[in-house]
């Protein structure tokens, strides 16, 4: 599996556009994600640690684009599908794709799962507790709030799983 460089996925964030709250957002993603990823392996877990850093930094790399369009519930296709004519791989894609409340299950892979849940422990660039993440969504994107009422437990599940409470995040 052929993964971007850091370079290229900031040389991609600056061709689609994407503005600087958004990249903070990424960056702090990549950052929890990293450390997830570091807690998890040592628990034993075989983990592709680049390919979690480098969905985690393009997550939302067509968020701009899809708010532009009216379309921001299709952001994460959107940025699939920006990863493929990328030709990034079909695993970043499939990060991309899945970041989505209802895709957090089972049938992920861990990599897919720890991009997912680091994205909800970040509002806008700033570390927070699921608690606190889930009630931002309820308030403030009206359309996805019963989706945290039926997946949110799979969140507060996988952090217990792997006792991701022990893990110290700082912004």
């Amino acid at each position: 599996m052929k993964l971007p460089t850091l370079k290229q996925c900031f040389e991609l964030w600056n061709k689609y556009q994407m503005p600087e709250n958004i990249k903070r957002h990424s960056s702090q993603v990549a950052k929890v994600a990293d450390a997830v990823a570091e807690h998890i392996e040592k628990q034993g877990v075989e983990i592709n640690k680049e390919l979690i850093n480098r969905g985690a930094l393009l997550h939302d790399i067509a968020k701009i684009i899809a708010v532009n369009t009216n379309a921001e519930d299709k952001h994460a296709t959107m940025g699939a599908e920006i990863t493929e004519e990328e030709n990034l791989g079909s695993e970043i894609a499939e990060i991309i794709r899945k970041h989505y409340l209802n895709n957090f299950n089972d049938e992920c892979t861990i990599e897919e799962l720890i991009v997912n849940y680091s994205d909800k422990r970040v509002i806008n660039n700033r570390i927070v507790s699921l608690d606190e993440r889930f009630e931002y969504i309820r308030n403030n994107y009206p359309k996805v709030a019963e989706e945290v009422e039926l997946y949110g437990e799979r969140y507060t599940d996988f952090e217990k799983k792997y006792q991701l409470d022990q893990l110290e995040l700082n912004d």
